[in-house]
């Protein structure tokens, strides 16, 4: 399934509604990746009924940022760079110093959007929910488009990267991260230090592809400075906004949910002994991996890897369905219909639904 590719050209605020319930906004300058996720998490489970979230957070310390389907099992740390593997799926970042994040928690994916995109697919996502972040990095005055698939570009260099989840209540998580003084060309030192076997894979980024608002800007940005941006560039989404600190629930959330996303989350998508039989294609974001265990034309068990974007219980769903499915193109095919068709769930970055049909059986 393709990734909508028109560009962002007008200006945020064209075609939304203004939300009866203001959209809150938490600012956390300073926090661990235990305590990102724990409070996603928290937000995730109390979104019904509410209205959006807009969290706008930085990371601490050289960070390695695991897409939610990479298959990982090693340490949390090493040489000084840790890792947290996200709730979403997508490729591998730094995502730490140097970089600041935005994420959005809705009660689902259209309820701070208008009403004609009441029935946005997924697909779709990503290109309205990157408009308040393109609408700030402009106001700073780096001209940035937004292209297509995950990320934002100046000049046609990766400046920043987004991706979203969805839960089986229908809650979204957006998820955006821009470089602020440290970009992408920093993966290839960090990788060597933090994996050093190269069980991770990741592009060779370099200066030719990636950039920063510092590089594009001439001049560093602040946290404050950046984040009043982007407030106000989602403002004009949101309609109204009310700026305030974790309330006690939330804060209480993370310090008791922090635990739960240390190294058994991180190392918690790997594959286990049953499933031999294994193939790796290139796709739109990096590449897909079928792990699999098969009797004969049949599978047993296959789960898939890598750096698309799907949401957790749909992907779930899907592997799930493929189990005592004949491992021919028409009936592999058929099941990615049967579970991606309707546009409730999604996997993106991969094509077609032939081409997960392909990787499948490239692994039998």
């Amino acid at each position: 399934m393709p990734f909508a590719s028109r560009s962002l050209s007008g200006p945020a605020s064209r075609g939304y509604h203004h939300n009866v319930i203001p959209a809150d906004v938490i600012r956390l300058p300073a926090l661990r990746p235990a305590q990102l996720l724990a409070v996603q998490t928290h937000l995730l489970e109390a979104a019904a009924g509410g209205g959006p979230v807009l969290l706008l957070f930085q990371l601490t310390d050289n960070i390695i940022s695991l897409g939610r389907y990479h298959i990982y099992g090693g340490p949390q740390a090493r040489g000084g760079i840790s890792a947290y593997r996200r709730l979403t799926g997508g490729r591998i970042i730094t995502g730490g110093r140097g970089w600041t994040g935005c994420s959005i928690v809705s009660p689902s994916r259209t309820a701070p959007l208008s009403e004609r995109d009441a029935r946005l697919r997924p697909e779709q996502v990503m290109n309205r929910y990157v408009r308040g972040a393109i609408a700030a990095i402009r106001d700073l005055g780096a001209d940035c488009f937004y292209p297509g698939r995950d990320a934002i570009t100046c000049n046609g260099r990766e400046l920043a990267l987004c991706t979203f989840e969805e839960t089986a209540a229908g809650a979204m998580l957006f998820e955006l991260f821009i470089a602020v003084d440290r970009g992408l060309e920093a993966m290839p030192s960090d990788m060597e230090i933090f994996d050093p076997s190269g069980a991770l894979t990741c592009p060779l980024y370099d200066e030719q592809r990636c950039t920063c608002l510092a590089r594009e800007l001439g001049r560093g940005v602040g946290f404050e400075d950046l984040a009043d941006r982007i407030e106000t560039g989602y403002g004009s989404m949101f309609g109204r906004l009310r700026r305030r600190d974790l309330n006690a629930a939330e804060g209480t959330a993370m310090d008791r949910m922090a635990p739960r996303f240390a190294d058994a989350w991180t190392a918690g998508r790997f594959p286990d002994a049953s499933m031999r039989l294994s193939a790796r294609q290139p796709i739109q974001l990096g590449f897909i991996e079928a792990r699999m265990a098969a009797a004969g034309d049949h599978i047993e068990k296959v789960e898939l890897y890598g750096d698309f974007i799907a949401n957790s219980c749909g992907l779930a769903a899907f592997e799930h369905n493929l189990m005592g499915k004949r491992l021919d193109p028409m009936t592999l095919t058929a099941a990615a219909l049967q579970t991606y068709g309707d546009g409730r769930n999604f996997i993106l970055g991969c094509g077609d639904f032939g081409n997960l049909a392909a990787v499948i059986l490239k692994a039998s």
